[in-house]
């Protein structure tokens, strides 16, 4: 799956992500913000993430980094949506993340990790990581499964979605991505509750990182 598929899709399941996002602003008290805020929304396909950060606070800045091709319905979602409230940056290449490490306070992985795999996802939580300021947060969306592997359904029919249309792509137990969260250098992985399929998983570069 390339850019051309994305490109058709990414706008059509925005709202399936925006009852989340809300909620990931909530938590991270974006309307309380006192300074300016920086956020790095990876994948960013229709840049639901960010630009939901982006709506509840003028201090917010959004990199969208993705394929060119998708980065067209990005600029053209926010566009209509975000109402002025935010400055956005594009940034087309998918796997280089620009890397700051000085001012970026949140990322945001939404639904991509399945589609890369375990390796590249790793890969791609230590760019993240690299990317974000000491303190900052990572907030991953995906389909989780429980230990076990025999539920929720949702999760384990989109695992069989990933095996057929992907090289590598499936879905993983909290547990197993908190493990790579660690590897990759983040502490306090945690869930919050959502209104989506799955809770959002949240992780926290140190302070001293």
């Amino acid at each position: 799956m390339g850019a051309e598929f994305f490109h058709n899709f990414v706008e059509d399941i925005f709202p399936m992500s925006y009852p989340s996002a809300q909620r990931l602003a909530e938590a991270l008290e974006i309307a309380d913000a006192k300074g300016p805020v920086s956020v790095l929304d990876l994948a960013a396909g229709s840049g639901v993430w960010g630009i939901t950060l982006a709506q509840k606070s003028p201090r917010i800045t959004v990199t969208a980094v993705d394929w060119p091709g998708v980065l067209d319905v990005t600029r053209k979602v926010a566009a209509r949506l975000r109402r002025g409230r935010a400055v956005l940056h594009l940034w087309p290449a998918i796997w280089r993340p620009p890397i700051s490490g000085a001012g970026t306070i949140i990322a945001t992985l939404g639904h991509i990790l399945h589609s890369e795999g375990e390796q590249r996802g790793r890969v791609l939580l230590k760019k993240t990581f690299d990317a974000l300021a000491p303190g900052g947060t990572i907030a991953i969306a995906e389909f989780l499964v429980d230990d076990g592997r025999t539920g929720p359904p949702v999760a384990l029919i989109f695992a069989v979605n990933m095996l057929i249309n992907t090289d590598e792509g499936d879905t993983w137990s909290f547990g197993e991505i908190a493990g790579w969260l660690r590897e990759a250098g983040f502490r306090d992985a945690r869930t919050i509750e959502t209104p989506g399929p799955s809770p959002l998983i949240l992780a926290t570069k140190p302070s001293g990182a």
